[in-house]
């Protein structure tokens, strides 16, 4: 007797036993830790049994409850319903378990909190988890893969939830490696991020498909799935009725410099200045009431590069200065207070200051100072590693630094402009040029002497361009050992930089700068 199958049902027995087979295998995978960038994230160890595991399923709710009051639009929850599919809703009479509307979910009537709303399928890979923490409930995609997708390209990301009665954002999204932006089978159904309140009201942060993003004022259009891996994105619900959503979002971009110099502007776009010469990082004469703010650093040229000798911090009278170590590796903070060598710090400006003295080849020295008091959540933190100093921020938001002029750029639009506030300087040796410390700045280091200082000129490398790329084919690691050396950092661009770093200085402890 001849049997025969339709094509249909050949296409689903296939599919069927590729997913046990899958399944069989992903029994094997190991499940990690991951450590969220971002101060309303939570660390993820699945090793911890308070992590709750979902079951290895494609399209279905779980209903959490929460413990606690959480309200959104216009009702108050305290259950929710874990979407597989990237997201969390309180549509509890619903029978459909895709929630996925191909129109866009802010457009549709769905009442949804998604850190990444797409076709998520966590049978061939990867793991879906929830903790209840107090205040807070936090729900895990870990490598996740998508629709007939394979465990070669995942995603792991969080949302975190809290209580209406704590201080933090009630919201945050956060991203470890992204690595995929939609399935080959649904291509009009891209990965979506942000929130609805039903009936077409929403904040659309991200509409992703496999090339570029659609940002509702965070970051840049033409940015892929990969540009979210290592950041976060704190907010409250309101912010469907903000006219500027960007203002109310306290965020990872990771704004700030670091190593052969690097600077990263408020919208995270990376790029390099190897001029020696003192910089007007950031200023902003109206920071914190009227107190002011001024971030300098200084510049040492090297042969074909240069880096970030020393860096100085005002907030109102006060002046903190961090210079790195030419001894290499050690655990001294080497900063001075107001002029004074390692003066009594505990505050800076009225703010709390932490000083850890961490310094190897994983940790640097670092001062922290937190913001918290005036703008919760933030801080600035001045490290060093070996001669290396970097300067960051952690949550900035346009309320602390809307107003900032200098290298960093524009908050608001991420453009680098001159001191006219108007002109565009996307040459990054005019725009160096531009911002080079003024006598109409202040002089912020002890030390004023350091050469040069205006009217003399910032000190160029010759042949900058050339010159780098010649020497950087005569350095004695290849990129291949630098790109292993790189391989932990999360952010795309972090590791570029890494991995220029490590060739130019030919040391590759550089790592350890990042």
């Amino acid at each position: 007797m001849k049997l025969i199958f339709s094509s249909t049902f050949l296409f689903t027995l296939a599919v069927a036993t590729a997913q046990e087979k899958a399944q069989s295998l992903r029994k094997l995978q190991q499940s990690e830790p991951i450590n969220f960038q971002g101060d309303g994230c939570m660390s993820y160890d699945p090793s911890d049994s308070d992590w709750v595991t979902l079951p290895y399923d494609d399209d279905y709710d779980h209903l959490v409850a929460m413990g606690f009051p959480f309200t959104f639009g216009a009702t108050t929850y305290t259950d929710i319903l874990i979407n597989s599919n990237g997201h969390l809703h309180f549509d509890f009479g619903s029978s459909d378990e895709w929630h996925y509307a191909a129109d866009g979910f802010v457009s549709a009537s769905d009442i949804s909190i998604a850190p990444f709303q797409a076709d998520v399928n966590n049978v061939v890979t990867g793991h879906i988890r929830y903790k209840l923490a107090g205040d807070n409930v936090a729900v895990v995609w870990e490598e996740v893969g998508h629709y007939l997708g394979t465990a070669d390209n995942t995603n792991s990301f969080e949302v975190v939830l809290s209580s209406n009665g704590s201080n933090d954002p009630k919201i945050c999204f956060c991203y470890d490696k992204m690595g995929w932006a939609l399935d080959g089978n649904s291509p009009q159904l891209p990965g979506e991020v942000g929130i609805s309140i039903g009936s077409g009201s929403g904040f659309l942060l991200g509409d992703f498909s496999q090339t570029d993003a659609t940002w509702n004022g965070i970051g840049s259009s033409d940015n892929g799935v990969g540009y979210l891996t290592g950041k976060s994105f704190c907010f409250n619900p309101d912010i469907v009725n903000s006219s500027n959503p960007s203002k109310e979002i306290i965020s990872t971009f990771g704004p700030g410099t670091g190593g052969d110099p690097h600077f990263k502007t408020w919208h995270n776009e990376h790029y390099q200045y190897h001029g020696q010469c003192d910089l007007v990082l950031a200023k902003d004469a109206t920071f914190a009431n009227g107190l002011g703010l001024d971030i300098h650093i200084r510049t040492k040229l090297v042969r074909h590069w240069s880096y970030i000798k020393t860096a100085a911090i005002r907030i109102g009278n006060d002046i903190l200065e961090i210079e790195g170590s030419g001894k290499g590796l050690d655990k001294e903070v080497r900063y001075w207070f107001n002029y004074e060598y390692q003066g009594d710090l505990t505050e800076f400006a009225g703010f709390p200051v932490t000083i850890k003295a961490d310094g190897s080849k994983l940790q640097k020295n670092r001062i922290d100072i937190d913001l918290s008091s005036k703008y919760p959540g933030q801080k600035v933190t001045i490290s060093s590693f070996k001669e290396f100093v970097k300067v960051d921020f952690t949550n900035p938001t346009s309320k602390a630094f809307g107003n900032t002029v200098g290298m960093l750029g524009d908050f608001e639009s991420g453009k680098t402009l001159a001191r006219d506030g108007a002109t565009v300087l996307d040459d990054y040796t005019d725009l160096g040029r531009e911002w080079q410390v003024l006598p109409t700045d202040a002089m912020l280091f002890h030390e004023s002497s350091s050469a040069p200082q205006f009217p003399e000129l910032c000190i160029e490398p010759e042949d900058p361009r050339g010159d780098r790329a010649r020497r950087l084919g005569e350095s004695s690691i290849t990129e291949e050992q630098a790109e292993a050396a790189c391989a932990r950092l999360k952010d795309g661009l972090d590791r570029k930089d890494c991995i220029y770093d490590i060739i130019s200085t030919e040391d590759m402890d550089m790592v350890g700068a990042y």
